[in-house]
């Protein structure tokens, strides 16, 4: 009797184990896999940019913010969740930005939308703590875009030369306590006093070029010219080689200057590079790359034109990031979509994002091996 009943149990399992896999089975020949390959493609798409690392992506400084808070609280689905969203809102806030310059929306509706949304995504990550720091001007200055033009008319009357106002954005967001700021100044102001004085001898050099004797068109001005005057100087008569040995000696005046002016703002930007919240780039990888530079014995003039190269990396690997993200957007929206020609809708998107992948590999291998090539020496 125990033995028949053994056998029951055991065929009552085998049973329920068949039943089983043929609901399993059932369920993926339903499922959204087996029927959309497109979506199997986009599960298993591998050009996600790397979210976890991804410095100030957006142009609005409070998104910035909130972003950077997200990192260090959210997992990876969530964080990516929250960056097509957070993508979203910026460009909207930044139309309304364009909308508001215009006087377009004098009554703010739009304003307390954008507000309202805001609030949505920051409650819905439990993100909510953090909503009055993204209206805190001060709080929000370490997270502000590098020569963002929206955020150029802050300090486009401090100097008159464009380049050091620019500079000293950056040294804003440095880091620097209120003291080393106002010193700061000082030395931003002497390098403004040296360009006025560039530009002083410049004019100086440009009107000294026209000789009198030379331009004179009628016999009156002729006979002035012929005119003795009381200072002993001006009586001395001027050599074509004296004109040409003069008119040197001022070029070279004004190349000098030039050069001191250079030397300085190399100056001002080695300082600025001291600030605790300096970053001289902002994508980590080209980070670590100029601190491995810098760490190294490169003349003045081999460390400038890495990091002019490296500049030049980061630009395209910011390109890089921001057609992933376009990427990504454009997956989210177009997820239901039933359409057939939907499995071709990301083919050229993908095709861009490989050739700007295989260049910026590239241009990240050549950096790499003049650097590394140097240290290993």
């Amino acid at each position: 009797m125990m033995f028949n009943l053994k056998i029951i149990v055991i065929l009552l399992g085998a049973l329920c184990f068949l039943h089983c896999a043929d609901s399993d089975k059932k369920s993926k020949k339903y499922s959204r896999e087996a029927n959309d390959p497109q979506f199997a493609k986009v599960i298993a798409e591998s050009y996600d940019p790397d979210f976890r690392t991804l410095q100030r992506p957006f142009r609005m400084a409070k998104l910035n913010l909130v972003w950077a808070k997200a990192q260090n609280r959210l997992t990876e689905p969530k964080l990516k969740s929250l960056y097509m969203e957070l993508k979203i809102q910026d460009k909207e806030e930044i139309a309304w930005k364009q909308l508001a310059s215009q006087h377009k929306d004098k009554d703010g509706i739009k304003e307390n939308d954008l507000r309202r949304k805001l609030i949505g995504i920051m409650s819905t990550y439990d993100l909510l703590e953090h909503f009055e720091e993204t209206e805190d001007k001060e709080k929000l200055k370490p997270y502000r875009k590098f020569h963002d033009p929206d955020d150029r008319h802050l300090n486009k009357s401090l100097f008159k030369d464009k380049k050091l106002n620019r500079l000293w954005e950056k040294a804003e967001i440095s880091g620097f306590t209120p003291e080393e700021l106002e010193s700061l100044k000082q030395e931003f102001q002497h390098h403004q006093d040296k360009v006025d004085i560039y530009y002083s001898l410049l004019e100086s050099l440009g009107s000294k070029i026209d000789n009198k004797h030379e331009n004179a068109i009628n016999e009156d001005e002729f006979d002035a010219f012929n005119m003795i005057s009381n200072n002993p100087n001006e009586n001395e008569i001027e050599t074509p080689e004296m004109s040409l040995k003069k008119y040197e000696n001022q070029i070279n005046q004004v190349r000098d200057h030039h050069r001191g002016i250079k030397d300085h703002y190399d100056r001002l930007e080695r300082l600025i590079s001291t600030g605790p919240h300096s970053q001289e780039f902002v994508e980590p990888k080209v980070q670590g790359l100029w601190r491995i530079a810098q760490a190294n014995n490169f003349t003045d003039n081999e460390l400038s034109s890495i990091k002019t190269e490296l500049h030049h990396f980061e630009a395209r690997l910011l390109k890089l990031r921001h057609l992933h993200a376009e990427h990504a957007l454009q997956k989210e929206k177009y997820k239901n979509e039933k359409h057939q020609d939907k499995s071709n809708r990301f083919e050229d998107m993908e095709d861009t994002i490989k050739k700007q992948t295989r260049k910026v590999e590239k241009i990240q291998e050549t950096i790499e091996k003049s650097i590394f090539k140097h240290t290993e020496l």
